[in-house]
């Protein structure tokens, strides 16, 4: 049985591809956004299930998108599946634009609007500036297409790893706008550093683990011993269910990948799986994310993770949407309703949010000015 994440997976291998006059369709064209030195839209293949299809020029290798009975459907194996097409925010349509030339460092990933920050060589400054991340924040929010943003800094020689030019930033953002503020970064030498990070206002805190390397293979994103002293000092600062890690697909190794699973989950760390930029297609391999994804589910819903701050996103499985990949298409589902999609449970996450941080704060030195509280 084919399940919607096998589908995803392949669809990312394969890209897509159209029918005759689709392009063009009213219900297809806006959601075409540049990619690379090509095109590609996102498509919703269920509720809350995304994926990121580039448009493959090889018609006859891709996946068929085509309209039929007023529906965009696409031609996959098992026959005909209607599908959604996300039209693209304005602002990501204009990302090579030469008079916002910002936009290149954005990208959306469900609900979430990530700004990708690095510490210029020269100047030591972020590549973006204030003034620039709250354009795109407000652009982002104005459009309704974000409800979450992430910052995700590049590893930098800084003992802080950039989080002193970083703070400012989460502060201004937290000021200006209503929402939720994700870092995904790399721990810095002195750990208590973590503990300004939840002081300025950062919410969620990713340190990954592992990453793909540029030929395909596993390859360390930080020491294994420094990344786990960091994310258990993390979950003792952040708030259940806030803490992540990213780990990679070892097909060759797939027991080391279940036990890290385990033993993340019972620290009270969210364990998220990268998929690959290309997804895969071998029987053998969407075989083997099944049982992942199977095994995800079942560990973290046995140590009873709080789950209501993962949001549906492209780039990973999650505990949240690990069913799409195991469960048949017509029952998979998201494991919870997110905070983000719900008014007033995001209303009391910030209340929550907030009266936890001054608690936390009080046993921490001078942290009450970077905390603007």
């Amino acid at each position: 049985m084919n399940t919607l994440g096998q589908l995803k997976l392949k669809l990312l291998h394969r890209g897509i591809a159209f029918a005759k006059n689709v392009r063009s369709d009213d219900r297809v064209a806006p959601g075409l956004f540049p990619d690379n030195d090509g095109q590609a839209l996102v498509l919703s293949l269920a509720e809350n299930f995304f994926v990121r299809a580039r448009v493959n020029p090889d018609k006859d290798a891709a996946y068929l998108i085509n309209i039929e009975k007023d529906k965009v459907v696409l031609a996959t194996e098992t026959g005909p599946l209607e599908i959604g097409v996300i039209p693209a925010p304005g602002f990501l349509k204009e990302r090579q634009a030469a008079r916002n030339p910002a936009s290149a460092f954005i990208q959306l990933n469900g609900y979430c609007l990530n700004l990708h920050l690095s510490l210029e060589t020269d100047t030591r400054q972020l590549n973006l500036s204030l003034e620039d991340t709250l354009h795109l924040v407000r652009a982002a929010f104005q459009e309704g297409v974000a409800d979450l943003v992430q910052l995700n800094m590049e590893h930098c020689v800084e003992k802080d790893r950039g989080f002193s030019r970083l703070a400012p930033l989460v502060q201004s953002i937290k000021k200006n706008f209503r929402t939720f503020v994700a870092l995904r970064g790399f721990p810095p030498d002195d750990l208590g550093v973590i503990d300004s990070f939840y002081a300025a206002g950062v919410d969620l805190i990713t340190f990954p683990l592992e990453q793909y390397a540029a030929d395909g293979g596993l390859q360390p994103a930080l020491p294994a011993k420094q990344g786990a002293k960091a994310l258990e000092y993390a979950a003792g600062v952040f708030g259940a269910g806030t803490v992540s890690t990213e780990l990679a697909l070892d097909f060759k190794h797939p027991q080391p990948l279940q036990e890290k699973i385990i033993a993340l989950s019972k620290q009270g760390i969210l364990p998220l799986i990268q998929i690959p930029e290309r997804g895969l297609h071998l029987p053998d391999e969407l075989q083997e994310v099944r049982r992942v994804a199977d095994h995800l589910h079942k560990t973290t819903h046995k140590e009873k993770l709080n789950l209501k701050w993962l949001y549906p996103a492209g780039g990973w499985i999650s505990p949240l949407d690990a069913n799409f990949y195991t469960d048949p298409a017509d029952t998979a589902k998201l494991a919870q309703r997110p905070v983000y999609q719900s008014t007033l449970g995001k209303t009391a996450s910030e209340g929550f949010a907030a009266l936890r941080r001054k608690l936390r704060i009080k046993n921490v030195s001078d942290s009450y000015e970077s905390a603007g509280l």
